[in-house]
């Protein structure tokens, strides 16, 4: 939420989701009174829920998938972006690097200048954006069920 905010960027903050665990804290600003507060809530909206076609149009409309998880032990919301050639800015930690691989912006998730900057150059780099979308569907296919298929079976032939 700080590093979106300090981005100034020109485009809403949608989260999609329940409300994360100890999360209090960062949508503290939501809450305030008072100027901060009133721009902040102008700039981000928060929906606990979408039924899933609304969540693929979301996904597919966006400059871009935020993504900056602490830990993900795959990171299917990044591959989900990717399969709909959208653009992700995501953590350069835990399973993340290998899913993306050179497909997304990646960034310290405990480094809000860093996602700050990396949210600034999703959303004014056109040219940037759309290489990510292309290199994202190639991304995508490594995890498709014909690659995992093949794989599976690759495993099996080695062992049996």
């Amino acid at each position: 939420m700080e590093a979106y905010l300090a981005s100034q960027v020109d485009v809403p903050l949608l989260i999609i989701g329940a409300q994360a665990w100890k999360s209090e804290q960062e949508l503290k600003v939501l809450q305030q009174e008072g100027e901060v507060g009133k721009k902040a809530r102008k700039r981000v909206v928060q929906l606990p829920y979408v039924p899933f076609s609304m969540l693929v149009t979301l996904i597919r409309g966006a400059r871009g998938v935020l993504f900056p998880s602490l830990y993900e032990g795959f990171g299917l919301p990044a591959l989900e972006a990717m399969v709909l050639g959208t653009p992700v800015l995501c953590s350069n930690t835990a399973s993340l690097p290998e899913i993306v691989g050179d497909a997304a912006l990646t960034v310290d998730p405990y480094d809000p200048t860093a996602i700050c900057s990396g949210i600034r150059t999703l959303c004014g780099d056109a040219d940037l954006r759309a290489e990510l979308s292309r290199k994202g569907l190639a991304q995508a296919e490594l995890f498709s069920p014909e690659a995992y298929r093949a794989r599976l079976d690759e495993m099996y032939r080695r062992f049996l």
